[in-house]
């Protein structure tokens, strides 16, 4: 059964089988290197320069653009099979990767072009969730504001910047649909003031250290929406929308911690002995039914977790527009993937004894990842009561909320996305998405959209590694 683990993951196209290939041709590389990028708290420069290289940086930048075109779910394997040498070097690269082809595709194609023809790559890293307010002004946006979590930042050469557009004394001004406008700023990174402040104790490689941005002017072709808008491209990605394309890599980086956490136990307990045990630990029955149950668990997940993303695109690549329920299944998937990961890394670490909890260990190292890997607002377990439609009382009360054939749910609690945003289709059915923005997702920690609106300063909504509770 073990073998199962280490067996290579089947590519679904050449292009993926590519890209996989040349993962797996630096996992030497990031495995030697992954000590000394714990410990500088950043990802060193010789794997910078191999993602570079490699092409791994643009993998999911159009083809057109001069990058290697991956599929939202071909890239998604890419970044699972990095983080099973690395789970900093995974999240770090996955943050900017991500958030790089993700405005790509909402820049006016000129602005696009000017980007990728630089002699350095284009990286971007940053908060990209709203958080300040940008000063609307002639031609562009004033940014100010202190922000946080900037995965991968130290190798990026540009950065982004959530912010809500606001008049000069910071009230947000409405969109044509009422509610307030959220915008991603792009800066050069020589405009933004960083600190090295990023300490923590688990993905302590990832690099995301708070950074300043002071009264900066940036030309509002040099912004992108954070939800809904028009897309300038009409890749796979760009189809499926930032709502529900927003948090799905961060699945593949909490599978590829957990896989590599059970390889590493299984390794251990091979030929462990115990003096309580008859037998090696590893072929004792209390073992072998856990790590059977979790080694499933593993698979069922990968296997949801691939099945939901790759329904989304071929839903959206047959012309049928995202609907809340494709969404309320990402959120479930996310929700769940990890609580499964982290079963599974905790049954490593309870079975792999002394060589887990060295603070210099392999296996210690991605105990802590995905300890703190599970602390993202996208993944927090409230997504997955979001994703059911409500509460237990509404599940008993909405006698056609959950279809016999799959999809999650029918949204007749008009609760599709929890405290937030309440979409109320007419007679249960899903509706698109497009052009909607479910704020209950960018503002699952406030109290209420209103409270976040009026003080949005306070407000914690972001895409670093970890997060607080208030």
């Amino acid at each position: 059964m073990t073998e199962t683990l280490t067996r290579d993951t089947v590519a679904g196209s050449d292009r993926e089988a590519d890209y996989l290939q040349r993962a797996r041709s630096i996992a030497p590389l990031i495995r030697q290197e992954a000590a000394a990028i714990e410990e500088g708290r950043t990802i060193t420069k010789p794997v910078a320069d191999a993602l570079v290289e490699l092409g791994l940086h643009g993998m999911l930048i159009p083809e057109e653009l001069g990058g290697g075109g991956l599929l939202p779910s071909e890239g998604m394997r890419v970044f699972e099979e990095i983080t099973k040498s690395d789970a900093s070097t995974g999240w770090a690269w996955m943050a900017s990767e991500w958030g790089t082809a993700g405005v790509v595709g909402y820049l006016d194609p000129a602005v696009t072009k000017e980007l990728m023809s630089k002699d350095e790559p284009f990286i971007v890293a940053g908060q990209l969730l709203p958080r300040y307010p940008g000063v609307q002004v002639e031609g562009g946006y004033i940014i100010d504001g202190k922000y946080s979590f900037a995965s991968g930042s130290d190798h990026a050469t540009w950065v982004g910047a959530g912010f809500f557009v606001a008049d000069e004394q910071g009230n947000p001004i409405l969109g044509e649909n009422g509610q307030p406008q959220a915008r991603i700023a792009l800066l050069p990174k020589n405009q933004v003031e960083f600190e090295k402040n990023w300490d923590v104790w688990g993905l302590a490689g990832t690099g995301s250290n708070d950074y300043t941005i002071t009264k900066q002017f940036v030309p509002a072709e040099y912004t992108t929406p954070t939800f809904g808008g028009t897309p300038t491209r009409s890749e796979t990605m760009y189809k499926l929308t930032n709502e529900l394309a927003g948090g799905l890599p961060h699945a593949p980086i909490a599978l590829g911690i957990a896989t590599r956490a059970l390889e590493i136990v299984a390794s251990i307990t091979a030929g462990k002995t115990r003096p309580t045990y008859t037998v090696p630990v590893g072929d004792a029955e209390i073992f072998r039914i856990d790590f059977a149950r979790r080694e499933a668990n593993l698979q069922a997940a990968r296997l949801y977790c691939y099945e939901v993303t790759k329904a989304a695109e071929a839903a959206v690549n047959s012309g049928q527009a995202v609907t809340p329920e494709h969404i309320a299944r990402v959120s479930q998937m996310l929700s769940w993937v990890h609580e499964v990961a982290a079963d599974v890394v905790t049954f490593a670490h309870r079975w792999g004894g002394s060589q887990s909890i060295g603070r210099k260990s392999t296996l210690g190292r991605f105990v802590r990842d995905m300890n703190v890997a599970t602390q993202h607002l996208l993944v927090d377990p409230i997504m997955l009561v979001n994703a059911a439609g409500g509460s237990a009382p509404d599940l008993r009360r909405s006698r056609s909320l959950i279809r016999d054939s799959g999809p999650i749910m029918r949204f007749r609690s008009g609760r599709a996305f929890g405290r937030g945003r309440v979409f109320r289709p007419a007679r249960g059915r899903p509706t698109s998405v497009r052009g909607t923005r479910p704020w209950g997702i960018t503002r699952a920690i406030s109290a209420t959209w209103s409270s976040t609106c009026s003080n949005f300063s306070s407000a914690t909504v972001y895409s670093g590694p970890g997060r607080s509770r208030r």
